[in-house]
C-alpha cells in the first residue's frame, strides 16, 4: 500500500510502501481537480433552506446550518437528503432511499461554531458533535493505492479527506437515553476524534471542502 498526496502520482510509478508525509493540498487544487470529473450521485435536496437566504444577515447561525449539516452527516455516508428549518438555530435532515435516516440537528446555546445532532433509535439515543472551534483551517486529502501500477487508479485507489484538527474536533456515541445537557455531553472515553472523511470516490470530497470553507468565513480555523 502506498499513501500519498494525489498530486504527487505520476505515470507508470511503481508503488512504494512507505507513507509520505503530505502537504496540504489548498482548496483551490481539490475543488479545481474534483470539479473536473464531478459527477455528484447524492444530490442535496435542500427544503426552504437557501445559504444566501434574505432576511438573515451573513454570519448568522442560519446562514451556516446547512453546512454544518453537511459535515457532522458526513462520516455516516453518501445519502441524498432534504433539510427543514425547525427554529433559528435548528434544523431536521431526513434522507431519501433505504436508510432513511433521520436527525435533529442544532446549535448549542453560547456556541455559535459547535453543533450537535441527535437521532431516536429503539435501544437509545445516537448523539454527534461538531465542534468547529477545534479545526486547525487545514485540510489534506489523502490516496492510497494497491496493486500493480498499471492498473488504473479507479481500479485499486482509495481517498479520505483529513481535516487538521483536535481530538474532540468531532464525537459519536449511543446512550441509552438523553438525560444530560447538550452543551456537555458525556461521551465515553474513545468517542472523539479529529474529523475525516474516507470510503468515497474523490469527487465526493468537494462539496466538504466548499462547506468547510464557508463555516470556516464564520467560525475560522484554530479559533
Amino acid at each position: 500500500m502506498c499513501l500519498g498526496a494525489i498530486v504527487e502520482r505520476r505515470p507508470g510509478s511503481p508503488d512504494v510502501t512507505a507513507v509520505r508525509s503530505l502537504s496540504r493540498i489548498s482548496s483551490q487544487y481539490v475543488i479545481a481537480t474534483s470539479r473536473i470529473i464531478f459527477a455528484l450521485a447524492a444530490t442535496i435536496f435542500v427544503a426552504s433552506l437557501s445559504h444566501a437566504q434574505s432576511g438573515q444577515p451573513k454570519g448568522s447561525t442560519g446562514t451556516i446550518l446547512p453546512d454544518a449539516a453537511l459535515l457532522i452527516r458526513g462520516p455516516f455516508g453518501e445519502y441524498s437528503y432534504k433539510l427543514t428549518r425547525t427554529a433559528d438555530d435548528s434544523v431536521t435532515l431526513e434522507e431519501f432511499g433505504g436508510r432513511h435516516m433521520r436527525l435533529e440537528i442544532r446549535q448549542i446555546p453560547d456556541k455559535r461554531c459547535v453543533f450537535v445532532s441527535t437521532r431516536e433509535e429503539k435501544d437509545g439515543v445516537d448523539v454527534a458533535q461538531l465542534d468547529l472551534t477545534k479545526f486547525d483551517g487545514t485540510y489534506q486529502l489523502w490516496e492510497a493505492c494497491v496493486g500493480p501500477a498499471s492498473a488504473p487508479p479507479e481500479n485499486r485507489c482509495t481517498y479520505s479527506l483529513h481535516f487538521s484538527s483536535q481530538k474532540h474536533a468531532f464525537c459519536s456515541s449511543r446512550f441509552q437515553k438523553m438525560d444530560f445537557d447538550l452543551s456537555k455531553i458525556p461521551f465515553p472515553d474513545g468517542a472523539c476524534h479529529s474529523y475525516a472523511l474516507s470510503a468515497r470516490e474523490k469527487q465526493f470530497y468537494t462539496k466538504y471542502v466548499d462547506a468547510y470553507e464557508r463555516i470556516k468565513e464564520q467560525c475560522g480555523g484554530g479559533q
